[in-house]
This record gives C-alpha cells, structure tokens and sequence, in this order.
C-alpha cells in the first residue's frame, strides 16, 4: 500500500528549498517531529540517505510510521532521543535540518559546535524558525548568527512571510565563499 504523501507546512517547505538537495546528498535533520520533512526529502534523494533524531517517542513512532517504506529500504534512520553529535561519524552529512529547534539560540553554542562536528567542507545547515510573533525574527535571527559564526565560515539569515506565516531561517555552511578572483589584463 502506498503511503499519501503529507502537506508540507510553509516552514517545511522552504526549509526544504533552502537544503538544495542533490539526490547523492545525505541528510540529517534534527528534530524530525511526524516525519513530514523526512518524507519529502527522502523522495528527493537517490543514492543519497537520511537520518533523523528527536526526543519525543510518539515523534518517532509517526516518522517512522510515515516513512516505513524509506527505512525498511535503508534509505532512512529515526532515532529516538536526544541528539547528541558524538553518536555520529563525524563529516558524515551533506545538509543538516532542523526547524523551530530553540537549542540553536537559546543555548550557549554547544548545539552549533555540535553540528559542526557532523559537517564536511561542502556542507550547509538549514535552522529555520517560525516565531509567534513577527517582530521575533530578527531577534532569533541575531542570536544564532551569533553562536553559528565561531564555527562556520559563512553564516547568513533570511526572512520570509508564506501564507501569513513570518519565517527566519538561518543558513551556515563550513566554507567561507571564495571571493571573486581579479581579472588579470592580457599582456
């Protein structure tokens, strides 16, 4: 039988586009909730993999309940718990997702060297953030710019308001980008 395929939350959605998916692409996503970003990610993916943790065991019984096909196929990992970086290879992920995770701006930067750890040179991270209210987005915004930029090389927020929705998303890859080359004038 095969499984409908859940409406995307607009923060899931752009979260998503934000990722830049390439099907070869391996994923982590911190805070999975009922799967629905795992599920349109791993549709996404060819060769690619998914991994996923969150704390909440009816979390993980619905993701997993959700995307029962991808992880009997191998294509998928639900962990149950919390995350903890040192429980994984490390530069092992092509993207990291997590959305409306508060560690990333209400603790001390642990979170963020943490992800780090999982990140390879050509990795980029994805926080996006839906607030109660849309004043609070340049306050999140600032906050995990903050405890992102001692361990990435570029650190960059965005802010988008869908279908009334006020969203900030903050994305981090490990390299800086490089900077534009001079021309050299033909001798």
């Amino acid at each position: 039988m095969r499984s409908i395929k859940a409406l995307a939350p607009a923060r899931i959605k752009w979260a998503i586009e934000l990722l830049e998916l390439e099907t070869k692409h391996n994923v982590f996503e911190i805070g999975y909730g009922s799967g629905v970003a795992a599920q349109h990610i791993c549709a996404k993916l060819g060769r690619g993999t998914y991994q996923g943790v969150d704390q909440s065991a009816a979390a993980a019984q619905a993701a997993l309940a959700r995307n029962s096909a991808y992880a009997r196929g191998g294509r998928a990992i639900f962990e149950h718990g919390a995350f903890h970086a040192e429980a994984h290879e490390p530069a092992l992920f092509d993207r990291v997702l997590a959305v409306n995770v508060n560690a990333f701006w209400t603790d001390g930067g642990q979170a963020a060297r943490d992800v780090r750890r999982l990140m390879h040179n050509k990795s980029r991270c994805v926080l996006v953030f839906q607030p109660p209210e849309k004043a609070e987005r340049a306050k999140i915004a600032r906050a995990v710019k903050k405890r992102l930029a001692p361990y990435f090389g570029e650190v960059r927020s965005q802010m988008r308001t869908i279908g009334g929705a006020s969203l900030v998303a903050i994305i981090a890859s490990v390299a800086a980008p490089r900077a534009a080359q001079p021309k050299r004038k033909a001798a």
